[in-house]
């Protein structure tokens, strides 16, 4: 078990009462199926029942392997729990119940729902999912039925439903091709008055019409809808309308986005990644800290952005990458309906390097009806890097998202340390524990790293354009690696053949001689060896 998964597993017991029960499951059950051990596991039925039985503290283990639940697993209203997948394997929830292999007519409509009854930010009753998958939903409401007798509220829509949660951490979960055909939105999740955190997690290739492609948001109480979504990618989800390729905020009180990557994802109309909505009676705040948000397109026909926001939204963002790929698509896009909008704030931590930004409204307010001189509410920082020519393709070149989901640059801009993004937050409201100090891939930020949820220095992007990193041995007589074409290395001075391994340690090529073609490999960072020679190489 690695460090990561420890910490959540000790985090889960001390959150455990005296006498919660552990249920152990796996897909087909075992023995008497009474889940009291491994080899008397519920089956995937007897878990779901289960759930509509839970009490408070109850753990759940999930061994690997794919579930496909008749219904929605519905755990008992004001009840909280642990459920934690396998670490061995993925845990894989699927609501293919058709078995046609993706999201279609026919599928689940849901597969996990939470109602715990707390308060925003009441921890008596923690909710936390690790390592599970959520997979193949589909659902086609324009409404938010009632449906299971156990539901006395509404039931939602989204793969995972949680709703009056005060507590939630989702960690380490992928949610992966579900679709949400509707008006409602939130294929892969549905955080509803909620405080949920989401970490280490992985959206990707859902779908939807409206209100988010892959996650959406929302609240009827000004303070409730506090949503952290810390070390996780969202990528190539794909909003067929509007409000949010990836994440629709909607009267929530507050979204947190840091050390995260969003990447191809697509809406046609507000927000190709994030679109944070708000009214007169419940402004929210989204803030935005080290984070990646590029290549994300507007295909509708009208001028939006990556980030847009409606007029009574708050934007925060420091030390963050922000840029498009196309004339159409604007970094961030300031939809305000009235320029003199008192409930309307933008604040700039500094160390952004950011593209084209559109402000519908030419946000400026006076003080006073005597006050002749405008007031700017939008400023950036002299550590900011605004301009139009902060393109994709002149920060990130013909780089794409590799295998380790990094966006790596090929230019470099001085972005802020650890300290200093820590003290330019310092009165945001960001909830204590966050990773601030470090990039997604646990790096201390040094001054002068680059800005955006993998920080580099001035040397790796360097090192980056020339394919070699690195060399491990650089004794005089040790052997050396030399780039005869491209994509193609020869390791002089060896006979002991040539193996290439991804930085997780997964082998994926091996020769007899002493030259390899990475030309067929996925972007992403390799290591060769040969004998005790170890040389990193960036495709």
């Amino acid at each position: 078990m690695n460090l990561r998964n420890l910490l959540l597993s000790v985090a889960a017991i001390a959150a455990t009462p005296l006498f919660a029960t552990t249920y152990y499951v796996t897909p087909e059950g075992a023995g008497t199926k009474d889940g009291s051990s491994w080899e008397n596991a519920f089956d995937t039925e007897g878990f779901r029942e289960q759930a509509l039985k839970n009490a408070d503290g109850d753990v759940y283990e999930l061994a690997a392997g794919t579930y496909q639940p008749s219904a929605c697993i519905i755990f008992k209203k004001a009840t909280y729990a642990t459920l934690n997948g396998s670490i061995e394997g993925r845990t894989i929830l699927s609501g293919d119940k058709n078995n046609d292999g993706y999201a279609s007519d026919g599928d689940l409509q849901r597969l996990i729902r939470f109602q715990t009854n707390t308060g925003a930010g009441v921890k008596d009753k923690p909710v936390a999912i690790n390592n599970i998958d959520f997979t193949s939903v589909y659902t086609n409401m324009n409404d938010d039925p009632k449906t299971d007798e156990e539901e006395t509220g509404v039931a939602g829509i989204g793969a995972l439903y949680l709703d009056n949660c005060g507590d939630a951490t989702i960690s380490n979960c992928y949610f992966y091709s579900n679709w949400a055909q509707g008006e409602k939105g939130g294929a892969a999740a549905h955080c509803r008055r909620s405080t949920v955190k989401f970490i280490n997690c992985i959206f990707r290739d859902n779908s939807a019409n409206y209100r988010g492609g892959a996650l959406r948001i929302t609240s009827d109480r000004g303070t409730k809808g506090q949503t952290t979504i810390e070390n996780c990618i969202f990528k190539n989800n794909t909003n067929y309308h509007e409000f949010g390729g990836a994440i629709y905020q909607g009267y929530g009180h507050y979204l947190n986005i840091v050390n995260s990557t969003f990447y191809g994802n697509k809406c046609a109309n507000r927000g190709a990644a994030i679109f944070a909505n708000s009214s007169k009676d419940h402004p929210c705040e989204v803030r935005i800290v080290n984070s990646t948000i590029a290549g994300n397109t507007i295909t509708g026909e009208n001028l939006n952005g990556q980030v847009a926001s409606s007029q009574y939204a708050n934007i925060h963002i420091t030390n963050s990458i922000i840029a498009s790929n196309d004339e159409k698509t604007a970094d961030i896009y300031f939809n305000n309906k009235e320029a003199a909008n008192e409930k309307f704030s933008f604040i700039s931590g500094g160390y952004n390097y950011v593209g084209n930004v559109v402000d519908m409204a030419n946000q400026t307010a006076t003080t006073a009806e005597d006050v002749t001189e405008p007031v700017e509410k939008i400023k950036w920082q002299s550590t900011d890097n605004v301009g139009a020519e902060n393109t994709y393709a002149s920060i990130f070149g013909d780089n794409t998202l590799n295998s380790d989901n990094q966006l790596q640059p090929v230019k470099y801009v001085a972005g802020a340390s650890g300290e200093q993004v820590t003290s330019a937050t310092a009165d945001w409201g960001l909830p204590t524990g966050l990773s601030l100090a470090k990039d997604a891939a646990g790096n201390t930020r040094a001054a002068g790293m680059t800005p955006g949820a993998n920080s580099y220095t001035e040397q790796q992007i360097k090192d980056f354009t020339t394919g070699v990193i690195s060399v491990i041995d650089d004794a005089a007589n040790a052997p050396r690696l030399v780039k005869v074409a491209n994509d193609v290395y020869t390791v002089e001075g060896t006979t002991e053949g040539v193996t290439v391994y991804t930085v997780n340690g997964a082998t994926v090529a091996t020769t007899s001689g002493n030259t390899i073609d990475l030309s067929s490999f996925a972007n992403g960072l390799y290591i060769i060896k040969s004998g005790n020679a170890i040389f990193k190489v960036m495709k």
